[in-house]
């Protein structure tokens, strides 16, 4: 019995698994950038081998494949909090000329179209919206103000994962290869079929999500940025930037942006514009109904409710990391589980033969 574990504690394998797990504990702060530089590294790969004959160093190539993904994100990160600085004062402007706290049961029930619309049988349950209206509007201040300041107290811890993000990217990129050999080192003989079938599973659950989502959301932002510079919207560039990122989750699409300009031209008056927007937001719902499935069908057919989640649980979880981490770990996920039953299909099938 003592020396059973003697030899277990003292065997290769057990000490390695508890260096692992230390090590493990060790990049826990920082695995949300490791596991985020390692998607960046897997969309830096390609790039850089096509750059490698023009730029002979492959370390050379890595940096400038880093440079042509990353460096467009952190621009039009910055430009949209610029955007969003600008227009907060216009913003503000336009809630105050609204006076919000002249909205009152009473006015509401002395309005024409209310009273041609809503029985008077509803009038004893209206309570006075202003109070919620303003506690609404509070809140939300009070949210923005407090994550700004969480933000700005966390600078120093947000300029060091950004460091270990960029180091992680490269060096995974680099010698991700590497790592692979180490990894299938480890692997029995008698699982290397189901963990072939997994990386591959894993690596079409990739492509679909580059392709079929980010690609389609990448041209549906373009399009729509240029519309609405077209029609004169201001922060035009800006609207692209926000229609582009919910055309990335399923179900949400470029609906949201779309509403507020319609809502927009509504106030104004301008429905020779609006007929315009809600023309090119239908084409663009027909756009999108066979430019994601047609992209995202020749990797992997995922279902669109295993990407909503993950865009709603990521974040929720993450933080703004999650995003991305969010649909790719449930997409991964889901590989695991279609690499394993195709592995089930042919033990069954080889069974049969026999």
């Amino acid at each position: 019995m003592i020396d059973n574990l003697k030899g277990t504690l003292t065997s290769a394998v057990f000490v390695i698994v508890v260096l692992l797990f230390l090590s493990f504990l060790v990049i826990t702060p920082m695995l949300s950038m490791i596991v985020l530089a390692a998607v960046f590294a897997y969309a830096v790969c390609p790039i850089a081998k096509r750059l490698q004959p023009y730029l002979k160093f492959h370390s050379l190539a890595i940096t400038v494949g880093m440079v042509v993904v990353i460096l467009p994100l952190i621009a039009i990160l910055f430009y949209s909090i610029e955007s969003i600085a600008q227009s907060a004062p216009s913003l503000v402007a336009a809630a105050e000329s609204i006076n919000i706290s002249n909205i009152t049961s009473t006015s509401i029930q002395n309005s024409q179209q209310f009273q041609q619309h809503i029985p008077t049988g509803v009038y004893p349950y209206l309570g006075s919206i202003s109070g919620v209206f303003e506690a609404a509007f509070s809140d939300i201040v009070s949210r923005i103000t407090s994550y700004l300041v969480g933000l700005l107290q966390s600078l120093p811890n947000v300029a060091l994962e950004l460091f270990v993000f960029f180091v992680a990217t490269f060096y995974l990129a680099r010698d991700g290869d590497k790592l692979w050999t180490y990894v299938d080192f480890f692997i029995p003989q008698d699982k290397k079929g189901f963990f072939d079938n997994l990386f591959r599973e894993v690596d079409n659950v990739l492509k679909s999500i580059f392709f079929g989502h980010f690609l389609s959301a990448i041209i549906v932002g373009l399009i729509s940025g240029i519309g609405f510079y077209l029609l004169g919207y201001p922060y035009s560039l800006f609207l692209g930037i926000l229609t582009g990122f919910c055309q990335v989750m399923p179900f949400v699409g470029h609906w949201p942006t779309y509403s507020v300009v319609a809502i927009y031209d509504i106030i104004n008056g301008n429905f020779m514009r609006l007929s315009i927007v809600v023309i090119l937001s239908i084409a663009l719902s027909v756009l999108d109904m066979y430019l994601r499935p047609h992209i995202s069908g020749k990797y992997a057919d995922i279902h669109p409710m295993i990407f909503l989640l993950g865009f709603i649980c990521g974040p929720l979880l993450l933080g703004l990391v999650g995003f991305i981490i969010g649909p790719l770990v449930l997409g991964v996920a889901y590989a695991a589980v279609l690499a394993y039953k195709e592995s089930k299909d042919i033990e069954k099938g080889n069974d049969v033969d026999k």
